[in-house]
C-alpha cells in the first residue's frame, strides 16, 4: 500500500498555484503566497479516482511520512465547485481519506525558523501539531517561525514520533464541545508527549472550531 500511496502523490502536479487546490485553500482563507513558498508535502491531482463515487475528482494530495522520513501514506481531499462556483470539498460522504497507514506519521507542512528537516531539528525546538491540513496551514501563516505538522487525525496525535531534540509540543485543540471521545483522544496526546519528558502546551482558537475558522474570521 505504501507504494500505491507514493505513486499517487508523485503523479500529482508539484505547483498548486492556479489549480483548484489553491482555490480551495484560498476559499478557506489560506494564501500560500504569504508563506513565501509552497510546502513540498502538498501536490495537486487533476483527476483522482474516488471509490465511493466511482469517478474521478480534482484532489489536493499530501505526503504522510514516518519518523525516518519515509513516505508511508497519502492524504487525499477531493474537490468540486459549489453552486456559487467556489472550490470546496467534493459532495461525498468522505471527501477526505488517506491511503496507506498514517499511524505515527505526519504531514510535514512547515519547518519554521530553522528551515531544517525534522530529523535535524535544533535542540529544544518547539513543534506545533494540528489535526488537519487546513488548521496546520493557518497556524503556519500566523506563526511562520514555528515548525508545524498535521497529524491527519486526532487519534494519531498520540502516536506521533518526534526526535528527542523537540523540547516543546504545542497541540492545537479543536473546540469540539462535549465530545467525550475527542476529549479523551486529545488528553491521550497530551499524556503521550508529557511521558516523553517534553513540555506540552495547548492552543485553542478563540473563535469557531479551529484556527482555520479564526483565520477566515480575520480574512473576512
Amino acid at each position: 500500500m505504501r507504494g500505491v500511496a507514493r505513486r499517487i502523490f508523485l503523479s500529482g502536479q508539484r505547483t498548486l498555484r492556479g489549480t483548484p487546490a489553491a482555490a480551495y485553500l484560498a476559499a478557506r482563507g489560506i494564501d500560500l503566497a504569504e508563506l513565501g513558498r509552497q510546502p513540498r508535502a502538498l501536490r495537486f491531482c487533476a483527476g483522482l479516482r474516488n471509490k465511493e463515487s466511482g469517478r474521478t475528482w480534482p484532489a489536493l494530495v499530501a505526503a504522510v511520512v514516518n519518523a525516518a522520513g519515509e513516505h508511508v501514506a497519502t492524504h487525499r481531499t477531493w474537490l468540486a465547485r459549489d453552486a456559487a462556483g467556489i472550490w470546496r470539498k467534493a459532495p461525498l460522504g468522505e471527501p477526505k481519506m488517506s491511503i496507506g497507514s498514517v499511524t505515527g506519521g505526519a504531514i510535514r507542512l512547515w519547518r519554521g525558523a530553522s528551515g531544517k528537516p525534522l530529523r535535524d531539528a535544533p535542540e529544544g525546538e518547539t513543534v506545533v501539531i494540528a489535526e488537519g491540513i487546513e488548521t496546520a496551514l493557518s497556524v503556519a501563516i500566523a506563526c511562520p517561525e514555528l515548525r508545524v505538522l498535521s497529524a491527519v487525525s486526532l487519534s494519531n496525535m498520540a502516536r506521533l514520533v518526534l526526535p528527542p531534540a523537540v523540547g516543546t509540543v504545542i497541540l492545537c485543540a479543536d473546540n469540539d464541545g462535549d465530545n467525550a471521545k475527542a476529549r479523551r483522544a486529545f488528553e491521550s496526546a497530551v499524556a503521550h508527549f508529557l511521558a516523553e519528558g517534553r513540555t506540552v502546551r495547548v492552543a485553542r482558537s478563540p473563535v469557531g472550531k479551529d484556527f482555520n475558522d479564526a483565520l477566515q474570521a480575520v480574512s473576512a
